[in-house]
Protein backbone atom coordinates (compact mmCIF):
# COMPACT_ATOMS: atom_id res chain seq x y z
CA UNK A 1 0.00 0.00 0.00
CA UNK A 2 0.72 3.50 -0.95
CA UNK A 3 1.39 6.61 1.53
CA UNK A 4 -1.59 8.15 -0.29
CA UNK A 5 -3.89 4.70 0.31
CA UNK A 6 -2.87 4.18 3.48
CA UNK A 7 -3.76 7.94 4.40
CA UNK A 8 -7.16 7.49 3.22
CA UNK A 9 -8.05 4.52 4.33
CA UNK A 10 -7.74 6.48 8.32
CA UNK A 11 -10.20 6.65 10.23
CA UNK A 12 -12.06 10.33 11.00
CA UNK A 13 -10.04 10.98 7.38
CA UNK A 14 -13.20 12.66 5.99
CA UNK A 15 -15.44 15.52 6.53
CA UNK A 16 -18.96 14.23 5.28
CA UNK A 17 -22.39 16.38 4.83
CA UNK A 18 -24.68 17.52 2.92
CA UNK A 19 -25.72 20.23 0.59
CA UNK A 20 -28.56 22.86 0.28
CA UNK A 21 -29.50 25.95 -2.10
CA UNK A 22 -30.01 28.55 0.06
CA UNK A 23 -31.10 32.47 -1.05
CA UNK A 24 -29.60 31.26 -4.58
CA UNK A 25 -25.92 29.77 -3.07
CA UNK A 26 -24.97 25.97 -2.62
CA UNK A 27 -23.89 25.39 1.44
CA UNK A 28 -22.47 22.64 2.71
CA UNK A 29 -23.38 21.36 6.32
CA UNK A 30 -20.89 18.93 8.14
CA UNK A 31 -22.04 16.31 10.24
CA UNK A 32 -21.67 18.71 13.23
CA UNK A 33 -24.71 20.66 11.16
CA UNK A 34 -22.07 23.71 10.91
CA UNK A 35 -22.76 25.58 7.36
CA UNK A 36 -19.66 26.03 4.92
CA UNK A 37 -19.44 28.11 1.53
CA UNK A 38 -19.02 26.15 -1.49
CA UNK A 39 -15.63 28.86 -1.89
CA UNK A 40 -13.99 27.20 1.19
CA UNK A 41 -14.21 23.44 0.80
CA UNK A 42 -11.80 21.64 -1.61
CA UNK A 43 -12.00 21.63 -5.14
CA UNK A 44 -11.82 17.69 -5.40
CA UNK A 45 -14.60 15.98 -3.10
CA UNK A 46 -16.54 12.65 -3.32
CA UNK A 47 -20.33 12.56 -4.20
CA UNK A 48 -22.36 9.73 -2.83
CA UNK A 49 -24.18 8.37 -5.92
CA UNK A 50 -25.94 4.95 -6.47
CA UNK A 51 -24.36 3.09 -3.03
CA UNK A 52 -20.73 4.31 -3.37
CA UNK A 53 -18.31 7.61 -3.23
CA UNK A 54 -17.75 9.06 -6.62
CA UNK A 55 -14.44 11.69 -7.16
CA UNK A 56 -15.32 14.49 -8.80
CA UNK A 57 -14.69 18.58 -8.93
CA UNK A 58 -16.72 20.63 -7.38
CA UNK A 59 -17.64 24.15 -8.86
CA UNK A 60 -19.32 27.04 -7.01
CA UNK A 61 -22.46 27.23 -9.73
CA UNK A 62 -23.77 24.38 -8.24
CA UNK A 63 -22.14 21.37 -10.27
CA UNK A 64 -20.31 18.61 -9.80
CA UNK A 65 -18.16 17.23 -12.80
CA UNK A 66 -17.64 13.40 -12.05
CA UNK A 67 -17.72 11.24 -15.28
CA UNK A 68 -20.23 14.00 -16.44
CA UNK A 69 -21.36 17.47 -15.65
CA UNK A 70 -23.74 16.77 -12.59
CA UNK A 71 -26.13 19.65 -11.49
CA UNK A 72 -26.53 19.16 -7.60
CA UNK A 73 -29.83 18.68 -5.87
CA UNK A 74 -30.64 19.44 -2.11
CA UNK A 75 -29.70 16.58 0.37
CA UNK A 76 -26.67 15.43 -1.96
CA UNK A 77 -24.06 14.08 0.38
CA UNK A 78 -20.38 14.91 -0.43
CA UNK A 79 -17.29 14.13 1.65
CA UNK A 80 -13.62 15.27 1.22
CA UNK A 81 -10.44 14.84 2.84
CA UNK A 82 -9.80 16.78 5.99
CA UNK A 83 -6.81 19.19 5.83
CA UNK A 84 -3.66 18.12 7.46
CA UNK A 85 -1.58 21.09 8.84
CA UNK A 86 1.37 22.73 6.70
CA UNK A 87 4.12 21.36 9.57
CA UNK A 88 2.20 18.21 10.41
CA UNK A 89 1.91 17.01 6.05
CA UNK A 90 5.32 17.79 6.03
CA UNK A 91 6.92 15.67 8.98
CA UNK A 92 4.75 12.96 7.11
CA UNK A 93 6.58 13.64 4.20
CA UNK A 94 9.87 13.90 5.64
CA UNK A 95 9.61 10.30 7.29
CA UNK A 96 10.88 6.60 5.18
CA UNK A 97 8.43 4.95 3.98
CA UNK A 98 9.46 2.13 7.23
CA UNK A 99 9.14 4.95 9.72
CA UNK A 100 5.92 6.73 8.24
CA UNK A 101 4.23 3.03 7.87
CA UNK A 102 5.22 2.00 11.78
CA UNK A 103 3.95 5.33 13.02
CA UNK A 104 0.79 4.65 11.69
CA UNK A 105 0.22 1.27 12.55
CA UNK A 106 1.11 2.48 16.23
CA UNK A 107 -1.24 4.96 15.88
CA UNK A 108 -3.78 2.87 14.70
CA UNK A 109 -3.00 -0.28 17.10
CA UNK A 110 -4.28 2.74 19.50
CA UNK A 111 -7.75 3.64 18.00
CA UNK A 112 -5.98 6.84 16.85
CA UNK A 113 -6.29 8.41 13.57
CA UNK A 114 -3.51 10.24 11.48
CA UNK A 115 -6.58 12.86 11.19
CA UNK A 116 -6.49 13.18 14.62
CA UNK A 117 -3.56 15.66 15.28
CA UNK A 118 -4.25 18.75 17.05
CA UNK A 119 -0.81 19.48 16.97
CA UNK A 120 2.64 19.29 15.29
CA UNK A 121 6.09 20.94 16.09
CA UNK A 122 8.25 20.05 13.15
CA UNK A 123 11.73 19.87 14.06
CA UNK A 124 13.09 18.27 10.65
CA UNK A 125 12.60 21.23 8.90
CA UNK A 126 15.06 22.96 11.20
CA UNK A 127 17.98 19.86 11.99
CA UNK A 128 18.87 17.01 10.88
CA UNK A 129 18.59 15.39 14.38
CA UNK A 130 16.52 16.30 17.45
CA UNK A 131 13.03 15.06 18.87
CA UNK A 132 9.58 16.31 17.05
CA UNK A 133 6.45 17.03 19.26
CA UNK A 134 2.66 16.00 18.44
CA UNK A 135 -0.72 16.70 20.40
CA UNK A 136 -4.12 13.66 19.10
CA UNK A 137 -7.37 13.71 20.66
CA UNK A 138 -9.48 11.00 18.97
CA UNK A 139 -12.49 12.31 21.42
CA UNK A 140 -12.08 9.02 23.68
CA UNK A 141 -7.92 9.49 24.30
CA UNK A 142 -5.49 12.07 24.40
CA UNK A 143 -2.29 11.02 23.03
CA UNK A 144 1.16 12.99 22.78
CA UNK A 145 3.94 11.50 20.56
CA UNK A 146 7.61 12.51 20.58
CA UNK A 147 9.69 11.39 17.95
CA UNK A 148 13.21 11.25 18.30
CA UNK A 149 15.68 11.06 14.92
CA UNK A 150 18.74 11.46 14.00
CA UNK A 151 20.98 9.67 10.96
CA UNK A 152 20.32 5.96 12.45
CA UNK A 153 16.95 5.53 13.95
CA UNK A 154 13.35 6.96 14.49
CA UNK A 155 12.01 6.46 17.79
CA UNK A 156 7.89 7.09 18.93
CA UNK A 157 7.26 7.27 22.27
CA UNK A 158 3.48 7.83 22.25
CA UNK A 159 1.93 8.47 25.81
CA UNK A 160 -1.72 7.67 26.63
CA UNK A 161 -3.41 10.77 29.33
CA UNK A 162 -3.58 7.62 31.76
CA UNK A 163 -0.32 7.46 31.57
CA UNK A 164 0.39 4.05 29.56
CA UNK A 165 3.21 4.30 27.45
CA UNK A 166 4.54 2.52 23.80
CA UNK A 167 7.40 3.15 22.19
CA UNK A 168 8.57 1.91 18.64
CA UNK A 169 12.05 2.08 16.94
CA UNK A 170 12.64 2.05 13.34
CA UNK A 171 16.62 1.49 12.40
CA UNK A 172 17.52 3.15 9.09
CA UNK A 173 19.07 0.73 6.66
Amino acid sequence: MDRLSSLRTQKRAYVYGVVEQMNGEWVFFDEDDEAHEFTSLPEEVELFRFGQWVKGWLSEDGYIYVTERYALKNGDRLRYIKPLSHAYEQWLSQLPDHAFFHFIHLMNEWNFSVYDCLYCYNYMLFAEKGVNFLMFDNSLDMCNVQHYFDDKQHRFELTLQTGKKIIGVQLDH
